[in-house]
């Protein structure tokens, strides 16, 4: 039997909010977010592919959407406070000789990650599901006013997945499905250049890409109280393009010596190549009685295809030799290579949740995020280090229709995180990072469930 379900308002309500989460980014396991929904903060997604009790489960396992016996729309949003200090020193070779500069410096900020899916039964084997979600995401922003603006000020990258998914029913217990992720990247990466005091000058390069990925899953119902999922997202390869400039007295003077007019070094073909890394997901889900059920997660990232992150054709000021003297002269085309060298990594949850009434269910969760991040390789961009969570939730089941869910993650580092990258160089200007950074963040999510009649 074909059921009929209501799509075009609710995609455009979607892709509506899909465009504003474009905007908006935060700290996450290098750049890899794990809130994809506002209920699963309240258990730091434990159970996240085999819980599959609301439409989310289009994107964490297509495979749960035959569980899902009615249209319903999940709409949710996250939000991130996040606490980035950074204290050492920074050195720039063009800037007071290279003498190190002592700097304390913050880059935390506050960042809301909108989420929405929706999902309808075709028939009683088949589902359909679509979700606009973040998947990967990264803002620091060190501002202007201290020597670290000449190694970053503003870092961020955004990343937008549309997903629609099918599920199917092969028997009563075994359940796949399949999804395509649509994303739309955009980048940005600043700092400011400079030949000396009163010289500072802003660098900003940007970039934007459409690509393709996909995702499948597998979900096994051992028994009624019981069941198991697994998820496989591929790797995405984004090539963004955009554009370049350097504006102030370094530009200036550059291109009063190559008899350029004007205050600006412009680059319009910027490029770089990024592949965002595949990745598994292994869930478990069991209810203990009738109050008390149990679940975890392990998810398996294959970050070591992130090696360098390669900006090229980027507007700067190189060194020339007019009239046997060393001076800056402009260039857009200037390549600028951050070795990254991440490693694969794992993240692991255990949550628990207590049905406490007909309408009140509580949770809770623990968890372990292991960094890409390496010690040798760690920068100011991605300041990553392994990190601890724990987390409170809760649903409340208002009417049959309409639901409500509220949670809170808090993450620390409990390591020293020591950040004393190779060298940084952009054109003539070499910048040295050596000093520590303390990070932690707090994730609050507010989500509503409307089973749609």
């Amino acid at each position: 039997m074909i059921k009929r379900f209501t799509l075009r308002p609710l995609c455009h309500l979607m892709l509506i909010g899909g465009a504003f989460s474009l905007s908006t980014s935060a700290m996450a396991s290098a750049f890899q977010l794990w809130e994809q929904d506002g209920a699963s903060v309240g258990d730091y997604h434990a159970g996240r592919a085999a819980e599959a009790d609301d439409a989310s489960t289009a994107y964490y396992n297509p495979a749960g959407i035959i569980r899902i016996k009615n249209q319903q729309f999940v709409a949710s949003d996250v939000f991130v406070s996040s606490n980035i200090k950074y204290k050492g020193t920074v050195s720039t070779n063009t800037y007071l000789s290279g003498a190190p500069q002592n700097v304390t410096a913050q880059a935390g900020a506050f960042s809301s990650l909108p989420d929405f899916h929706y999902v309808a039964p075709i028939t009683n084997r088949l589902g359909f599901g679509l979700s606009v979600v973040a998947p990967f995401g990264l803002k620091t922003n060190y501002g202007r006013g201290t020597a670290i603006q000449y190694a970053a000020t503003m870092t961020r990258l955004q990343v937008v997945d549309v997903s629609p998914a099918l599920g199917f029913s092969i028997t009563p217990q075994i359940s796949v499905g399949a999804g395509v992720d649509a994303q739309r990247m955009g980048g940005e990466f600043d700092q400011v250049g400079t030949i000396g005091p009163g010289t500072d000058s802003d660098g900003k390069s940007k970039g934007w890409d459409t690509a393709w990925g996909y995702h499948v899953g597998g979900l096994y119902q051992l028994r009624d109280t019981t069941r198991f999922g697994l998820t496989y997202n591929s790797q995405v390869v984004h090539h963004l393009r955009g554009n370049s400039y350097l504006v102030g007295p370094v530009a200036a003077t550059a291109n009063f010596i190559a008899g350029i007019p004007g205050n600006a070094i412009v680059s319009g073909n910027t490029n770089v190549h990024l592949t965002l890394p595949a990745f598994t997901t292994l869930s478990a889900y069991h209810e203990l009685n009738q109050r008390w059920a149990m679940m975890a997660t392990a998810i398996y990232t294959q970050w070591s295809v992130f090696e360098n992150l390669t900006l090229k054709n980027v507007a700067a000021a190189n060194l020339g030799v007019v009239g046997g003297t060393v001076v800056p002269v402009p260039s857009t085309n200037t390549t600028v290579n951050i070795p990254t060298h991440y490693r694969n990594t794992w993240n692991v949850s255990l949550g628990t949740e207590f049905h406490a009434t007909d309408k009140v269910t509580l949770r809770s969760g623990i968890g372990y995020d292991q960094s890409p991040v390496t010690n040798t390789y760690r920068n100011l961009q991605v300041p990553d280090n392994d990190r601890y969570a724990l987390a409170f939730g809760g649903h409340f089941q208002a009417t049959k229709a309409l639901g409500f869910d509220l949670g809170w993650t808090h993450l620390f580092v409990f390591n020293r995180t020591v950040v004393n990258p190779p060298a940084q160089a952009v054109g003539a200007q070499v910048t040295t990072i050596n000093g520590t950074v303390n990070t932690s963040a707090d994730v609050v999510g507010m989500q509503v469930t409307w089973n749609i009649a």
